[in-house]
């Protein structure tokens, strides 16, 4: 009897920090951060629970090596402008 095995394909590894190992719900949910929204509001504007948002928000703090929203925030303008 032959088994079958479940073949997956290879990804691209992702960087463990800065802006490229961000996903893209962690880039989004940044930006959102940035705007001034408050974990309850992104969660709202995505539909998405806040312990998603937060789950979130913490992977782009430890990504980005930034340890508040503040500084996030500067994270995600100096990242837009140089990409502008």
């Amino acid at each position: 009897m032959q088994t079958l095995k479940a073949t997956r394909k290879a990804r691209p590894s992702r960087p463990r920090s800065g802006w490229e190992a961000l996903t893209p719900a962690e880039l989004q949910v940044a930006r959102l951060v940035a705007i001034g929204l408050s974990n309850r509001a992104v969660a709202e504007e995505l539909m998405v629970s806040p312990h998603t948002v937060n789950t979130h928000v913490r992977n782009a703090f430890l990504k980005l090596g930034v340890s508040s929203r503040v500084q996030l925030t500067r994270q995600v303008l100096r990242h837009e402008a140089d990409n502008f």
